[in-house]
């Protein structure tokens, strides 16, 4: 996020609309002399102030290299598409290595894909008939996880990476909303816990959503079939946050009713702190088959006809 950016979302003022837990006691001081109430006015900027300070700490940490064990989810549900993505994931060091298990399929074609700190390629094990496509266990490929710092609204360098990708999605998504026209409309709802950790409940647009254009792989003909109040549907985001501002959770989920109705739901949710031993074991060169960058297109085109 460029500095100008993070300048207009604190001039930005958002609606928030509930408070709960130990918060609730700094209200105290929002009371106007003689009334046994607390100042509305008061009250909201308490709120709006919490709420920014809560997301600032976010991304300011969102996407930096964290040592995490995770789970990642995306699907879309529209007519007969149905798309569904599970991964378990494991990110650990800086410079970023990660692995993420394929819990999708349930036929076993599975990808795994298994990235070393500071290589330029990814290891891919492969699963069910996709095994086929080699004549070793694992597979060597041009890395996907390629970071652009200085690209405008990078949150950092582990956005590029399984899971935490997905939260950087989402989050652009809501930020795009929040500074759009439809920002008036996207409430922010936040609620305190007695450890300091938090939640979040806010929104972002389907048009935010598909502008981020990572997020969810929709086919063509669908997309420029929404209509304008399609785009403007407000998709419900909840965002969980430890008591230092660290991400534990953020999921996207929710329908939008156009001519064919459109179920969406992503997320990343974290479950522990990762350690080196929680990296496999990087294969022989001698169990890995290099594939050239000449054919990587059509080797990933393969792996999606296989999997349909």
């Amino acid at each position: 996020m460029t500095a100008s950016a993070s300048m207009t979302r604190r001039r930005r003022r958002i609606g928030v609309l509930a408070l709960a837990g130990t918060a609730a006691l700094a209200l105290s001081a929002c009371t106007t002399p003689g009334s046994a109430f607390p100042d509305a006015a008061a009250q909201q900027s308490y709120m709006q102030d919490l709420a920014e300070a809560r997301l600032e700490l976010l991304s300011a940490q969102i996407g930096q290299a964290p040592d995490v064990i995770g789970s990642a989810y995306v699907h879309a549900v529209s007519g007969d598409l149905e798309s569904h993505e599970n991964d378990s994931v494991v990110l650990f060091g800086d410079p970023t290595a990660s692995f993420s298990q394929d819990k999708g399929s349930a036929d076993g074609d599975t990808v795994d894909i298994y990235h070393q700190a500071g290589v330029d390629y990814d290891l891919l094990l492969l699963g069910g008939e996709l095994k086929e496509l080699a004549p070793t266990e694992w597979v060597a490929v041009q890395t996907q996880y390629v970071a652009d710092e200085d690209a405008e609204g990078s949150l950092g360098p582990a956005c590029v990476y399984p899971g935490i990708s997905i939260a950087c999605d989402i989050y652009s998504a809501v930020e795009t909303t929040r500074s759009s026209g439809d920002g008036a409309l996207s409430s922010v709802v936040v609620s305190m816990r007695n450890d300091g950790s938090s939640q979040i409940s806010t929104s972002a647009s389907l048009e935010s959503v598909l502008a981020v254009g990572t997020l969810f792989d929709l086919p063509d003909d669908l997309v420029s079939s929404f209509s304008e109040d399609d785009l403007a549907t407000l998709l419900p985001v909840t965002i969980f946050q430890n008591a230092e501002g660290g991400l534990v959770k953020m999921e996207l989920s929710g329908t939008v009713e156009s001519e064919t109705k459109l179920q969406l739901q992503a997320g990343f949710e974290v479950s522990g702190t990762s350690t080196l031993e929680d990296l496999p074991t990087a294969p022989s060169g001698f169990d890995v088959t290099v594939i050239p960058a000449a054919d990587q297109a059509a080797f990933w085109d393969r792996i999606e006809e296989l999997r349909k």
